[in-house]
């Protein structure tokens, strides 16, 4: 059914091609017979001039459309717009210009019937279709252009739109996830139980966990964050997890100072730490070290021992989704080392401009 629709919409497309390219003919025929002979032509006498001269319109429709979508691909209009508009109105005259040559010749022959060569015998008229041929190429072109910029704005407006729209979902899922009732109850829990322990360890819990949140909702409509930043956001969520599991749970952060203000997405590093907290079991026995360096001041490692086999399957979820963001702003891979230790290293990301224009998906922390 849909198959039938699109072959529907095509035919009517064509045939609305079809008619005002026809129309254009004609028009240009009717024009060059009337400033020669001042009289307009009547369809009985020159039915077969009217036939020619719609077959000679879209015949060089079809060649400048052929032609236009050659160039489209060798010359692009978002790179070299001055260059693919000369460069197609050239081709395109040149191109039309040879075949009304060519048809014209036959047709003078057989319309003059003289002895003198046919160039003598309509100079006049060649000039008018020359200039006629250059006039209607030049404004075709231009709206050829006009379309294709129009198109192409429309279209990145479209997508601007999509992925503003795909970013915000995945923004309050990933801050619903953050303050979703089980972790707001684990933390509360963990707070109930301290203000019976130790009241100041209750209180740098709260003050941490604070952190956190208003880390969140200060920075989920960035697409960069300083690394320093993300480390000190880090240290608060190591906190936490550090209060519940003691000293089974341990994070060490060993960065140079001059990569602190390379730029990382948003949560990326405590993504790794969560999924290592997740799919490792920590206890006494067990125990988990997760390690953050630089490597050669190219790439930050989080490295984390394994206690058990991890869920490929929920881990790889919150990988691609690094992946995908880190794509917007570096060409260098993300690198995964699964052996005696898992290690993910993320490129450094240095300045870069204009990121507010830059739309990539937020991290969804399930």
């Amino acid at each position: 059914m849909q198959s039938f629709i699109h072959l529907q919409v095509s035919m009517k497309k064509y045939l609305i091609f079809f008619v005002i390219v026809s129309v254009l003919g004609i028009s240009i025929f009717v024009y060059l017979f009337y400033s020669e002979t001042g009289t307009l032509p009547t369809l009985a006498k020159e039915k077969y001039f009217f036939v020619i001269s719609v077959i000679m319109a879209n015949l060089s429709s079809l060649m400048v459309s052929a032609i236009d979508k050659t160039l489209d691909k060798f010359i692009s209009w978002k790179k070299m717009f001055f260059t693919r508009f000369v460069a197609g109105f050239l081709l395109n005259f040149i191109a039309v210009s040879l075949l009304l040559g060519v048809l014209g010749y036959s047709i003078v022959l057989y319309y003059k019937q003289k002895a003198e060569p046919f160039y003598l015998q309509w100079h006049e008229e060649i000039w008018k279709l020359g200039i006629l041929n250059l006039i209607i190429l030049f404004i075709y072109e231009v709206f050829y252009g006009w379309f294709y910029s129009y198109r192409y704005f429309a279209s990145t407006q479209v997508d601007q739109l999509r992925s503003e729209r795909w970013q915000m979902e995945l923004q309050f899922e990933s801050l619903k996830s953050q303050i979703s009732p089980h972790y707001l109850f684990n933390c509360l829990n963990t707070i109930s139980s301290l203000l019976y322990k130790d009241s100041k360890v209750a209180e740098e819990f709260i003050r941490r966990m604070a952190d956190t949140f208003r880390y969140v909702i200060n920075n989920q409509k960035r697409k960069l964050v300083t690394l320093s930043e993300e480390l000190a956001f880090v240290k608060s969520y190591y906190y936490l997890m550090q209060v519940r599991y003691q000293d089974h749970l341990q994070l060490d952060i060993n960065i140079p100072s001059r990569l602190m203000d390379s730029k990382i997405p948003p949560l990326a590093i405590q993504m790794l730490i969560e999924n290592a907290v997740k799919h490792n079991e920590i206890s006494k026995s067990h125990p988990l070290f997760i390690y953050i360096a630089a490597q050669d001041n190219t790439f930050i490692n989080v490295s984390s021992t394994k206690t058990i086999a991890s869920n490929a399957h929920s881990l790889n979820i919150g990988l691609a989704n690094i992946k995908n963001r880190y794509k917007f702003f570096t060409n260098e891979k993300i690198i995964i080392k699964d052996t005696d230790k898992f290690v993910v290293q993320l490129p450094v990301i240095n300045t870069i401009s204009n990121t507010d224009d830059i739309i990539i998906p937020y991290p969804n922390l399930h």
